[in-house]
């Protein structure tokens, strides 16, 4: 029991002479370092603050990052001291740096820290939002541990997408790139500055389609692009679960282009198209099939038979068809939709002037309609061309249709328009007349048709050949003919009848000197009648010569003059004048003759 009050005291005693000799040393124990913050990247800002401290005269601390003096501060009266720097921007790899304070009354030394605290430092790093998407689409990245000020770069695997700039803490945000072309799945994405690059982060791209139209009709063709598919792949579509005869392949990035199917027969409504690759990654798209028609053909004259085809509409529905809003009859007479609301008719065009006019098709609850356009044709049974024209007296037989009902129709021709027809069309617009070509000048020509709502005009060609000129037959060359001359020749045949002839008679042979010129002669003779030559010599004869023109006014070239002359001749009564004469000398001859003889019969018969 002694003893153990004696081991009591003795430990009181240690214990009051260890806080005795603590006492002293408490203002050392009670000094403290702290960071705001504690950790960051380059060129982040950093607040010291200390307490604790001893504050006199000339009292400083320094303070020193990773061991090397980066900043200072005086100590106010209450210990405590407040002091800021900036993480170099040559630390740009993760680390743990030692932030030591020397409290000192004499000059820095760096072999006297008091106390310490620790800043961890942050590298580069980015981070994009969202993680994953299609080619296209944006995204956007932020950044920090980066040098100050400084141009960042935004690399999707090794190509650059992007720059940013960073701001004096070496941070960025809200930058963004878009997506470029890549085959399906993970790729990189990192910034890169002058000093260094970031970690990678992950960007995952999906398979994505688009369909273009993306609503329409059975039949229809669409077109269809994808991205973000396996690399140089097959990509095979469906329309809903059923495969369609298209295939594609992709490229070394995924993608393919231009892809095109038409839509098969279906119900209306909404309907997945699908593209999957040979590794079975796959996108979808919605193509809603709503009703339509097609006619076939879209144009034409009354009595065309026209097919409407249908589809998009409600199953097992009647379908009623009309032309220009009044019910046409269709065959088959009865029409219906099939289960995928699809049908198939005809009808002919009823008569009426031409025009564009609505063909409308409703099951009851859907209505579709097409515009077919009526027209008036009219054909001409023989076309002319400078290489094969036509001539005067050409028969032409010219049908219509299409012309409005029991209009009166005119065809006429020329640029001054001569009438070839006048007649009524039938009931249903049409018409078929034979017209002859008049006498024309040779060169293009218009025939037209109208019946005064609707006009067709045909171009037509005389022909400009010349005929032959004609062979001359009387006079012969040197002849001597009578005053009232008769001239003869052959005829001329040409296609452009009928034919006239020119008659020229002149005085000399250049023609310089006209007697004659007669035009329009019908036939191929011609005499003298009122016109009447002088006589003439043989030395100082006529010259005739003739040409022949066509009812297309084409003229043949002149024929060799002929020459002629015509000898003396006296009027009819001093012939008539002669003759009496003649035969009252003749008379008065006989009568003295007679007496004579008389006279000596009458004396010899006395002897």
């Amino acid at each position: 029991m002694k003893y153990n009050r004696l081991l009591l005291t003795l430990a009181l005693a240690v214990i009051l002479s260890l806080l005795i000799i603590a006492l002293p040393a408490t203002p050392a124990l009670a000094q403290s370092v702290t960071l705001n913050p504690t950790s960051g990247t380059a060129n982040t800002a950093v607040t010291v603050t200390g307490s604790g401290f001893t504050a006199y005269v000339g009292q400083v601390v320094y303070i020193l990052f990773n061991y090397n003096y980066i900043t200072s501060a005086s100590v106010p009266p209450g210990g405590t001291f407040t002091a800021s720097f900036t993480v170099p921007a040559t630390y740009t790899t993760a680390m743990t740096v030692p932030v030591t304070v020397q409290h000192t009354t004499s000059t820095y030394d760096a072999t006297k820290q008091i106390t310490a605290a620790s800043f961890i430092v942050a590298a580069r790093q980015i981070v994009i939002s969202p993680s994953s998407g299609y080619v296209g689409s944006t995204v956007t990245v932020s950044g920090s541990g980066f040098n100050a000020s400084s141009s960042v770069t935004i690399y999707f695997d090794n190509t650059s997408v992007g720059t940013t700039t960073t701001n004096t803490a070496g941070s960025f945000s809200g930058a963004t790139f878009t997506v470029p072309e890549s085959y399906g799945g993970t790729h990189t994405v990192k910034g890169s500055d002058a000093s260094g690059s970031s970690p990678t982060v992950n960007f995952t791209t999906l398979q994505n389609i688009t369909i273009t139209p993306a609503s329409g009709a059975v039949g229809d063709t669409i077109t269809i692009n994808g991205t973000g598919f396996a690399a140089g792949s097959t990509i095979t579509f469906y329309f809903d679960t059923i495969s369609v005869t298209a295939t594609a392949a992709t490229n070394t990035v995924g993608s393919f282009t231009n892809n095109t199917f038409a839509i098969p027969s279906t119900s209306r409504g909404s309907h997945t198209i699908k593209a999957q690759d040979a590794s079975g990654n796959y996108a979808t798209a919605t193509f809603t099939v709503a009703h339509k028609i097609t006619i076939t053909p879209a144009s034409g004259v009354s009595g065309t038979t026209v097919t409407v085809t249908g589809s998009g509409f409600s199953a097992n529905k009647s379908i009623t068809v009309k032309y220009n809003t009044v019910a046409v009859t269709t065959t088959p007479a009865a029409v219906s939709t099939d289960a995928n609301g699809s049908f198939t008719a005809s009808f002919t065009v009823p008569a009426g002037l031409a025009g564009t006019y609505s063909v409308e098709v409703t099951d009851g609850t859907y209505s579709a309609s097409a515009n077919f356009v009526s027209t008036t044709d009219a054909t001409i049974s023989q076309t002319t061309s400078q290489a094969s024209p036509g001539y005067v007296g050409m028969e032409l037989t010219i049908t219509g249709s299409g012309f409005k009902p029991g209009a009166i129709v005119t065809i006429t021709y020329t640029t001054e328009p001569v009438t070839l027809a006048t007649f009524t069309a039938d009931a249903n617009g049409t018409f078929s007349a034979k017209v002859t070509i008049p006498p024309s000048a040779g060169g293009n020509h218009t025939i037209t048709v109208t019946d005064g709502y609707t006009t067709k005009e045909f171009a037509f060609v005389m022909e400009l050949n010349a005929p032959p000129p004609p062979p001359l037959l009387l006079p012969f060359v040197g002849e001597k003919a009578k005053s009232r001359t008769y001239f003869d020749w052959e005829d001329v045949d040409d296609p452009s009848r009928p034919v006239t002839y020119t008659l020229q008679i002149a005085s000399d042979a250049d023609f310089t000197t006209m007697v004659l010129d007669k035009t329009g002669l019908t036939t191929s003779a011609y005499t003298l009648t009122e016109e009447k030559l002088k006589s003439t010599s043989a030395e100082a004869p006529y010259y005739w010569r003739l040409r022949a023109v066509d009812a297309a006014s084409n003229e043949s070239q002149w024929t060799t003059p002929r020459s002629f002359y015509v000898g003396v001749s006296f009027p009819q009564w001093v012939i008539y004048f002669l003759f009496g004469l003649v035969a009252l000398l003749f008379g008065v001859i006989g009568f003295w003759l007679g007496r004579r003889s008389a006279y000596s019969y009458l004396m010899g018969g006395t002897r």
